[in-house]
């Protein structure tokens, strides 16, 4: 998909701004941008547990971020999604066993995004040393289904910190949601989902003074 123009994100103060009349299509947002605050100790408890039944013993959940994890509709097709910060020496091997894809959307940008190469890449940067866990959800569940639409752990995207964003790729088209990635000392970046080829893509975004 061709990049047009400058990435977009919306704050939250202006999904806040809101007036309660707002079309349906708003909703997710709203909600992702609610998500995107410190969770409550309960909350977080059961992400833990998520992630051990989805994704193996083998990743934990980030400690060092305010926010680890971000709900949002991902792929747009009106369910809650989720992407969660987590750690992992090798998210390689359990991808089998528990059907998740490993992808590498940050060096795919540059040409070179294969994981079985590119996943030991992030262990010697502290901005990439984080994987984010994303579950596609389906039904009223959403992203708690016991059976997910899909997972992935996208691996090697520089960040800091994550919020839940919007992004403008085409002229006449609606603006996606993305996961925000923020370099704090660098810029922002949009990781978002082609639902119709089923890929994570990178995209950058604007510098930050």
């Amino acid at each position: 998909m061709k990049y047009i123009g400058k990435v977009f994100f919306l704050a939250a103060s202006l999904v806040a701004a809101q007036s309660p009349t707002a079309s349906n299509a708003a909703k997710p947002e709203a909600q992702a941008q609610s998500e995107s605050q410190p969770e409550p100790k309960a909350k977080a408890e059961s992400i833990v547990t998520i992630v051990k039944q989805q994704f193996g013993s083998t990743f934990s959940v980030t400690t060092t971020m305010a926010v680890s994890f971000i709900v949002s509709d991902f792929d747009a097709d009106g369910v809650e999604d989720v992407a969660i910060v987590a750690d992992s020496k090798d998210p390689l091997p359990d991808s089998y066993e528990f059907k998740y894809e490993v992808a590498d959307p940050y060096n795919s940008y540059f040409g070179y995004g294969n994981p079985r190469v590119t996943a030991a890449f992030n262990s010697s940067e502290r901005l990439r040393s984080h994987s984010l866990l994303v579950i596609l959800g389906v039904g009223k569940e959403g992203w708690r289904s016991a059976t997910p639409k899909a997972k992935y752990v996208l691996v090697n995207v520089p960040f800091d910190s994550v919020e839940a964003g919007r992004m403008l790729t085409k002229k006449k088209k609606p603006p996606i949601f993305v996961i925000k990635a923020v370099e704090s000392q660098l810029m922002d970046s949009a990781v978002w989902f082609d639902a119709k080829r089923k890929k994570w893509h990178w995209e950058p975004g604007g510098s930050r003074d």
